[in-house]
């Protein structure tokens, strides 16, 4: 009986501590909000988004969108910082961009021949 009453207890406790906005452990009426991994990237709302970085790419290449080809954008996490990966063909060239994914600046960018 002991057993039932400490974990009930420490499930209770647990339940007391979900993410705040900053993905840290806070007292929340909402219990399901770690569990849902809504917390898990609550800086998401502050990224300027795929169609942005891929805007700033196109733009540093002087190209437009109908000029491309193979064209990939992934949100990954490189040193501890948020970036855009934008991937492309044009012509005879292959393009990547590392785009800051809060400032939108152009980190890295390569071009190859093909």
């Amino acid at each position: 009986m002991k057993k039932c009453l400490l974990l009930t207890s420490l499930g209770i406790a647990i339940a007391a501590f979900t993410c705040d906005a900053a993905g840290q452990q806070a007292k929340s009426k909402c219990a399901s909000c770690c569990r849902a991994k809504v917390c898990a990237d609550s800086n998401a709302k502050k990224y300027i988004g795929k169609e942005a970085a891929v805007n700033a790419a196109l733009a540093h290449a002087g190209l437009k969108r109908a000029d491309v080809r193979d064209l990939k954008c992934e949100l990954d996490r490189e040193n501890g910082v948020m970036i855009y990966e934008v991937e492309f063909e044009s012509g005879l060239f292959d393009y990547e961009y590392d785009i800051d994914a809060v400032t939108g600046k152009i980190l890295k960018s390569k071009k190859e021949l093909d």
